[in-house]
């Protein structure tokens, strides 16, 4: 039998020891930080065939790529966009479920129909701005923004689509503080796919659209596009006049931006963000925005942070005025 010298067992007894605890060092934290191993959720708390629905599976599958993890868009509907955004806030902050909505996030919690609010989720980043538009059907007599305002002050009582608390029902909102007295009958038909059926089919005479949802339905010759909510007009529908030309400086759009529950870790925010950013510096899918008059408009961190904040704190004072 060989001996082996007391020095030598003494190394490898310590050789022995000391290997679980290096794979432990090694397997512990880097399996912990490794992200994403799951599929993503993300939460569109809009209708299906809508703008923000469209978009949001458009960014879905770039994105999915980059980071190596399929992303499934699922229409979570209701409450002004307040449910499916309670839903992720509920979530587990771990970065396997994200929403995707725009400003609806803040004119439902200023109109109190999430009562959770925004400080409930972390923003991602921002990643594309759109006009929006009030948009009638072709036969209407209404063709400007002054026919517009003259129909809500008369007794004809247009029936304007909405979807309560959301951005649309926000944007008429503002729209009507310039009418001292007006008469209108809001109906709850949703955001912008379903007012568009609702419009096409009859039942609303009136709707607030992005510039990207109804651009299909111009062409056709279905709708019309009555006025441009912006400085100036917009290149995808360059004969509709502004609402400054007719007299009504009104500017209201649209800034898509993803978030995901508060308190997740820092370091997948940066890599979700990271993943929004290789997507939108892509130039076809820069193209494709802007083919469909979606301006790219990247925003992430400090940056976001305060523009969020800027823009909350005009809602909310615009909310304040309205109630």
């Amino acid at each position: 039998m060989t001996l082996i010298p007391t020095k030598t067992r003494r190394a490898m007894i310590r050789a022995i020891l000391a290997a679980p605890l290096g794979l432990a060092a090694l397997t512990g934290p880097a399996l912990a930080q490794a992200y994403p191993e799951e599929p993503i959720r993300l939460v569109v708390p809009h209708g299906a065939g809508g703008g923000t629905d469209v978009f949001s599976r458009l960014i879905a599958a770039p994105t999915a790529e980059t980071l190596g993890a399929s992303i499934a868009v699922v229409n979570v509907t209701g409450g002004g966009t307040a449910i499916g955004a309670q839903e992720v806030a509920r979530s587990d902050p771990d970065g396997y479920t994200l929403l995707s909505t725009h400003v609806a996030l803040l004119t439902s919690s200023a109109m109190g129909a999430n009562q959770m609010g925004p400080d409930s989720l972390t923003p991602i980043a921002q990643l594309a701005s759109e006009t929006q538009v009030i948009a009638v059907r072709a036969d209407s007599p209404m063709a400007s923004a002054g026919d517009f305002f003259d129909a809500v002050a008369d007794d004809s009582r247009p029936k304007l689509g909405i979807s309560a608390g959301a951005g649309n029902h926000f944007a008429f909102l503002q729209m009507l503080m310039n009418v001292p007295d007006y008469d209108v009958n809001f109906v709850p038909v949703g955001g912008g796919g379903p007012s568009m059926t609702a419009l096409l089919g009859g039942n609303i005479d009136v709707g607030t659209f992005t510039v990207s949802e109804v651009l299909d339905q111009v062409a056709a010759g279905e709708v019309r596009a009555v006025t441009v909510f912006a400085a100036e007009r917009d290149p995808a529908l360059p004969d509709v006049a502004t609402a400054t030309e007719a007299g009504f400086p009104i500017e209201i759009g649209l800034d898509y931006v993803w978030y995901a529950p508060k308190d997740t870790p820092t370091d997948r925010i940066a890599t979700l963000a990271d993943a929004l950013e290789t997507t939108m510096a892509d130039e076809t899918i820069r193209t494709t925005l802007t083919e469909r008059a979606i301006l790219p408009n990247f925003l992430r961190g400090d940056a976001l942070e305060a523009t969020l904040a800027e823009r909350w704190e005009t809602i909310q004072s615009v909310a304040a005025s309205i109630r």
